[in-house]
């Protein structure tokens, strides 16, 4: 199946083909491979090291009662400029912004504005010790974090070990990881935006849970 999930080399292709495959993995699937030019894959395990002012969010929604109460965890959240480290990742949003507000029929900056007037930031996980621990006495096929939809316009999956999505027609389907590239996917927010003419990726994690998830939203802090 891996053949037909939607995949991009990367954002220096031409516009209208960037847009034509972008529409096309988001109205399918809510998802799609994009070559990882800004070595998010090489660098992210260094990048986690040094976060900072990290705080207690909900990240998630239940896939079917759309409650949000179980999937929080700790994230930091960072603005463009503020840190060298994650600066590549700024232009990298952008850009992809501009080209799914394209694929969605909007004129280029409007993600960019709707991401303003929503306050909208760069959010990493930064994995709490205690899941660590968890995960890694997981058993290979036990369901570490269960059905949801993220809360956030496009979440970034830089690793994707035990990851799968959710299709009414397909069931549960394997999303494998992909050396090289990474996955964007649709959250909450994007879903909304759209009234539904893009559907949140449903997803869930089994086992050893290796994905690192970075979020492009205005998560909630846990009260």
């Amino acid at each position: 199946m891996l053949e037909h999930y939607p995949t991009i080399e990367g954002l220096d292709r031409s516009e209208k083909h960037l847009v034509e495959e972008v529409k096309k993995g988001l109205s399918q699937f809510g998802f799609f491979y994009i070559k990882d030019t800004i070595e998010a894959r090489k660098k992210i395990d260094k990048q986690l090291e040094n976060l900072q002012s990290s705080v207690d969010v909900y990240y998630g929604e239940d896939a079917y009662t759309g409650q949000g109460s179980v999937f929080h965890g700790t994230y930091s959240r960072f603005e463009d400029g503020e840190n060298l480290a994650v600066k590549p990742y700024f232009g990298f949003i952008s850009k992809l912004l501009e080209i799914i507000s394209l694929a969605l029929g909007y004129p280029k900056e409007f993600l960019q504005e709707f991401s303003r007037q929503q306050n909208c930031g760069f959010y990493i996980y930064d994995r709490e010790a205690e899941y660590i621990e968890y995960i890694k006495g997981a058993d290979a096929q036990e369901v570490s974090i269960g059905p949801h939809k993220d809360r956030s316009l496009i979440t970034i999956i830089i690793s994707i070990a035990g990851f799968e999505g959710y299709k009414q027609e397909l069931g549960w389907f394997s999303i494998p990881d992909r050396e090289g590239y990474i996955m964007i996917q649709a959250g909450t927010l994007l879903q909304d935006l759209t009234q539904g003419a893009v559907k949140a990726n449903v997803h869930r994690v089994r086992g050893f849970d290796s994905s690192k998830a970075l979020f492009w939203s205005n998560l909630a802090p846990v009260k």
